[in-house]
């Protein structure tokens, strides 16, 4: 399993790194946040293990840039005992957060405990005619492929993972965009219909418009 440690703290970084390649691990050790992103959008990783407190670009901030195009496991470290702190940490996106000081045993412990809550999510989403495949991106409907943005596979898999629900403008903006929504925007409309043109959703049978609140992903008559 690869995994990306962002620690800036060296002697610290170097026994995580240590006791994690004893375990098995792969581990890429990172000790700035703006490595940390420059890794991540080039490469691919099992796990995050994020310090909070990093030269150039903190903790808090990684994990909201991370979350906008990628579903990874974030396990935080963190130095900062307050609730506050760790309520941000884990609205910010992170699955879980171990504190300074920590045994290495309760660090392993947590690693599995996030792995396992992931590797219970299934890899493929079925509406109907629509196939989606979370492990390789892969969109299929109606027997053919189709080619997505990042953002349209974001948007199409919550729709489809809330299937038969209509979810709001605020919850899209909120778990694709990782931010409220703002007044006056048509940004999720347009991209609405970006799917509805590559899909071939016309009229508007799979993905249903609700007024005045949000869209459906509808359950019924999507063939």
């Amino acid at each position: 399993m690869r995994v990306l440690l962002v620690e800036d703290d060296k002697e610290l970084g170097d026994m995580i790194k240590r006791v994690l390649s004893v375990e098995g691990y792969e581990v890429e050790w990172v000790q700035d946040g703006f490595l940390a992103l420059k890794n991540l959008s080039e490469k691919d990783y099992d796990l995050l293990l994020l310090d909070l407190m990093l030269p150039r670009f903190d903790g808090v901030k990684i994990c909201k840039k991370v979350r906008e195009s990628k579903d990874i496991p974030i396990l935080v470290i963190t130095a900062r005992g307050q609730i506050e702190d760790k309520v941000e940490v884990l609205q910010a996106g992170a699955d879980d957060y171990i504190t300074k000081p920590f045994s290495f045993k309760e660090l392993l412990a947590r690693i599995q405990a996030v792995m396992r809550r992931y590797k219970r999510t299934e890899d493929i989403i079925r509406v109907g005619e629509l196939i989606i495949n979370l492990a390789s991106h892969e969109v299929i409907y109606k027997g053919n492929k189709i080619n997505l943005t990042k953002r349209e596979f974001e948007l199409l898999k919550l729709l489809s993972q809330e299937a038969g629900r209509v979810v709001s403008r605020e919850e899209i903006y909120r778990k694709v965009w990782g931010y409220s929504h703002e007044e006056g925007s048509n940004i999720v409309d347009v991209y609405i219909k970006n799917l509805r043109s590559k899909l071939g959703d016309r009229p508007a049978k799979l993905i249903q418009t609700v007024r005045g609140y949000g869209y459906k992903l509808n359950v019924e008559n999507v063939s």
